[in-house]
């Protein structure tokens, strides 16, 4: 049987023609329809509730109101994004990200924003997302790579995902062959792999900059300890313990963030920046002008504990009350208060060691030691500050309780171990304080006062 042809008239065409062209009227209409029923949904860009600080509410209204007025823009839900994460509300945050994300995937910012929260929170979504950031920046300047590329490499350190990480900053070392970031983290990979020359060489590099170089040095100490090298690994951690802390690694997408903070955050994050310099005045300052306008126990104790720093123990005894009178309930406020006292007291003990009168600072930080241990169980600085005041009224057995429950609550505290063993010593029990001041000394080999009770507990020996 032979199939025929249908033979193509030109009616049949222009009803072809007619047909098709219906179809991609209708396609359009459809595509049409799909773009105004997105474009005119409702937009509604997070807004937490509630906010108490009147400053933190209009930044956010601010910029939300941007988004509400163009909400195809990605900057308008970038910016609504860094605005919230400056005031710590960072699951809106990760949605304004998400959608500044879809909006323009050309912009390596806002996965990475979105990484950044997610290690914090959910540290399996963050490498894809700190990898999808890396390579939208890839066409940018090596600067711009940089921000992208360290971040991530970090966070794959972090997951033992060596070999990865290992690439991207030897990636960065390219670019700047001495840069302590890259350095630091290429010693930490030689470390894990058992190359102790190439993990010295990287670390020394890295505690070369100003950086890095109080972690490197602790790092440094460690690899000689680890050699057998004594001396080396005593100068290294003298050296690191003389050193203040590093600042956090340059990350300029989290410095135009913190820009954004205001109200109470952006008091407290300047007031710990000048305190970490040990710019105590300024940062009682700060505090102290936040009091006149408002009198909570959280500026009081900010205040209290920065005029401490400076031996300013009348002003600071008076902040310190003041806070625990506003909230009986704050374990910072009882914990403070008793390590001022605690602080006052030993200061006038040494300035004035006959003077029965200095005691009286002792009797008064035990009660707020304790309430502070009530109130946060697991306090175990309060505990140790608590039993030291016993033990500086000539009461070690009254000492004895709240230094066990502070190391149940701490075994690795160096001072709470040492603390435990030395009333443990005064009271006669030597067995037990033997147990505690060998845990201190394996906590620090070095530590004189370790050295100094175990000399007294081996006087003691029969």
């Amino acid at each position: 049987m032979t199939t025929q042809t249908p033979t193509i008239t030109p009616g049949r065409l222009r009803l072809m023609g007619i047909a098709a062209a219906a179809m991609l009227l209708a396609c359009g209409l459809v595509t049409v329809w799909s773009w105004h029923r997105n474009t005119n949904a409702p937009v509604n860009p997070p807004l937490p509730s509630p906010i108490e600080d009147a400053e933190v509410r209009h930044a956010i209204e601010r910029a939300r109101n941007k988004v509400l007025d163009n909400p195809r823009s990605a900057n308008a839900w970038g910016r609504l994004g860094m605005t919230l994460l400056a005031q710590l509300f960072d699951r809106e945050a990760d949605r304004c990200f998400a959608e500044a994300a879809r909006l323009d995937p050309n912009d390596a910012r806002w996965p990475f924003a979105r990484g950044q929260i997610a290690l914090k929170r959910e540290p399996d979504r963050a490498v894809p997302l700190l990898r999808q950031a890396l390579q939208v920046s890839a066409n940018g300047s090596s600067g711009q790579i940089s921000a992208f590329r360290l971040p991530l490499a970090e966070a794959l350190l972090e997951r033992g995902e060596l070999d990865e990480a290992e690439k991207l900053f030897q990636d960065e070392r390219e670019q700047k062959p001495n840069d302590p970031r890259a350095s630091f983290g290429l010693g930490l990979i030689a470390t894990e792999r058992g190359d102790r020359v190439s993990a010295v060489q990287l670390l020394t590099t890295a505690s070369e900059s100003e950086l890095a170089r109080k972690r490197a040095t602790a790092q440094l100490a460690a690899l000689a300890r680890q050699a057998g090298d004594v001396d080396a690994a005593d100068r290294y951690e003298k050296e690191a313990a003389a050193l203040p802390d590093d600042p956090a690694w340059p990350d300029p997408f989290l410095d135009h963030v913190m820009e954004l903070r205001v109200g109470q955050l952006r008091l407290e994050h300047d007031a710990n920046e000048l305190a970490n310099q040990h710019r105590y005045a300024e940062a009682a300052e700060l505090w102290l002008a936040q009091l006149s306008q408002r009198r909570t126990c959280q500026a009081c104790t900010a205040a209290g504990i920065n005029c401490a720093r400076l031996r300013d123990y009348d002003r600071a005894l008076p902040l310190l009350c003041e806070a625990v009178e506003l909230d009986p309930d704050s374990p910072l406020a009882h914990y403070t208060l008793a390590l001022v006292l605690f602080t006052r007291g030993e200061q006038e003990e040494k300035q004035w060691p006959d003077d029965s009168s200095t005691r009286q600072w002792f009797r008064a930080s035990i009660p707020h030691a304790k309430r502070a241990t009530r109130l946060k169980t697991d306090y175990a600085q309060a505990y140790l500050f608590w039993g030291l005041a016993h033990k500086h009224l000539g009461n070690p057995a009254a000492a004895l309780s709240p230094l066990r429950q502070g190391i149940a609550c701490q075994p690795d505290s160096l001072d709470l171990q040492l603390a435990l063993g030395e009333v443990l010593l005064a009271v006669g029990q030597s067995k037990e304080a033997a147990i505690h001041l060998q845990n201190a000394r394996r906590l620090d080999p070095k530590e004189p006062r370790v050295l100094h009770a175990l000399e007294r507990l081996q006087g003691n020996q029969p």
